[in-house]
């Protein structure tokens, strides 16, 4: 690890029109350094100062260093012993062009040698110098974990569906949309973007979240992969600094439809095949494709899912419709051919049976 340090180049040189004599040794010399020739001002220069022994502290969970009254990612253990000992390295500003190597090697998990090397002008004479430090890691749980540990939260989403209760894959796909997004945000450096708590039950979950930044985040995630709305809410949760800290509720509900429901929507029978900011489907009557803003998509009839259809005997095909066995009455009936259709006579195809006709899927 090289680390430049550059003062400002003033050339201080001496030198005399004739050869001097070193005061300390008595040799003559062309150039002199403070009065005195190179070598006996080299025996008596430091070049830096630095402690024996140093210490960091650095989070056992997250690996955060505490460095400039805050912790901060700052890298590797390594990098962190090389930083302890930069911030603590003491140059007198008469060295110029200074050149420093910072060069950790671990003893430990816990203690790293940190050797030093120095290169140097004083009067435009170059000097080197080396030394070592000894850096102790002391491992300390940070502010934000330490809040983790403690079960801190800003925010609480309540995970629910409009009008019915969410399915368990549909709640499971949901808390894997949380954690996605919290790791985003956590990568974007908000430290308090992690989950407390889920709590799941029969209507849906409870996600306890660490920031109420985050949470947002998260339900707009949330929304423009399986659609939906979101409300806020604040409840006072006491007072920090002198100041009001308030939780935030955020009551997130996923569509009334989801992926394989059947509709009665504006004289359409709708296979539902998403439904988030546009719902899309296909419809049944006519096999064309089906999309709407979902704001519009209102004063609608749940007629089932498509998990609800029945198998029946295919009997015959025609040009434009296929003849079945009504899987309740068992009468051979005619009903439109879906687009794409290619299935034999004599094999068995799932139908789904409805107030408004019964469509083969």
């Amino acid at each position: 690890m090289k680390i430049m340090m550059q003062k400002k180049d003033q050339q201080n040189t001496k030198k005399d029109s004739a050869a001097a004599i070193c005061p300390e040794c008595g040799k003559e010399t062309d150039k002199t350094v403070k009065n005195v020739c190179p070598e006996c001002f080299g025996k008596k220069l430091k070049l830096f100062e630095l402690p024996e022994v140093l210490h960091a502290r650095v989070c056992p969970q997250c690996g955060a260093h505490y460095h400039k009254s805050k912790w901060e990612d700052l890298g590797t253990p390594d990098e962190v012993a090389a930083l302890t000992a930069e911030k603590n390295l003491f140059i007198p500003d008469e060295i110029e062009n200074v050149t420093v190597g910072m060069h950790p090697h671990a003893r430990s998990p816990y203690i790293y040698d940190v050797l030093v090397d120095i290169e140097g002008d004083v009067d435009g004479v170059t000097y080197y110098q080396n030394g070592k430090v000894e850096v102790r890691i002391k491992r300390e749980a940070c502010e934000m974990c330490s809040r983790r540990a403690g079960g801190y939260f800003e925010g609480i989403i309540q995970l629910r569906a409009n009008n019915r209760i969410p399915s368990k894959e549909e709640v499971t796909d949901c808390l894997n949309l949380v954690e996605e997004s919290m790791m985003t945000q956590l990568k974007k450096g908000d430290k308090l973007a992690f989950v407390t708590d889920t709590i799941t039950f029969k209507d849906g979950a409870d996600v306890y979240i660490g920031s109420a930044k985050a949470g947002r985040h998260v339900c707009k995630h949330i929304i423009e992969m399986r659609g939906g709305t979101v409300a806020e809410s604040f409840t006072l949760a006491g007072m920090k600094d002198g100041k009001e800290v308030y939780r935030t509720t955020f009551a997130m509900k996923l569509p009334e439809f989801k992926k394989g429901d059947v509709v009665y929507f504006e004289e359409k029978v709708i296979e539902i095949k998403n439904c988030g900011k546009r719902v899309t489907g296909i419809n049944l009557m006519n096999s064309s494709n089906f999309f709407i803003d979902s704001e519009h998509f209102k004063n609608t009839k749940l007629l089932g899912n498509t998990a609800d259809a029945k198998e029946t005997v295919l009997v015959s095909v025609e040009k434009n419709g296929i003849q079945i066995l009504d899987p309740e009455t068992f009468e051979t009936i005619t009903i439109q051919k879906p687009m794409g259709f290619n299935a034999l006579p004599g094999i068995e195809i799932k139908v789904f049976k409805t107030a408004y006709g019964i469509f083969a899927l």
